[in-house]
């Protein structure tokens, strides 16, 4: 019986560490779990860069203010924390 208990603990106790080593990116590489958010970062980025006639337009009187709002902004929509510190 204990022998049961105590096979059910370490598989238990196993998965549990695999899982937590596989979201941090040691098991999964980790630009794989980044992939989207880093796609939709871009997007947003160049979107919001696009839609502010001083950025866009290309007139070169883009605040760097704007440019680190947009940043806080798409970074805030990435789903995986890690993934941020690739963009900003």
């Amino acid at each position: 019986m204990k022998s049961k208990i105590r096979a059910f603990f370490l598989v238990c106790f196993s998965t549990i560490l695999l899982y937590s080593f596989s979201d941090c990116g040691l098991l999964v590489n980790h630009e794989d779990l980044c992939a989207e958010d880093l796609k939709n970062y871009d997007d947003c980025f160049t979107i919001m860069l696009i839609a502010d006639p001083a950025c866009g337009q290309g007139t070169g009187t883009c605040l760097p203010a704007y440019v680190q709002l947009a940043k806080t902004l798409c970074a805030s929509r990435m789903k995986v924390k890690g993934c941020r510190a690739h963009r900003n």
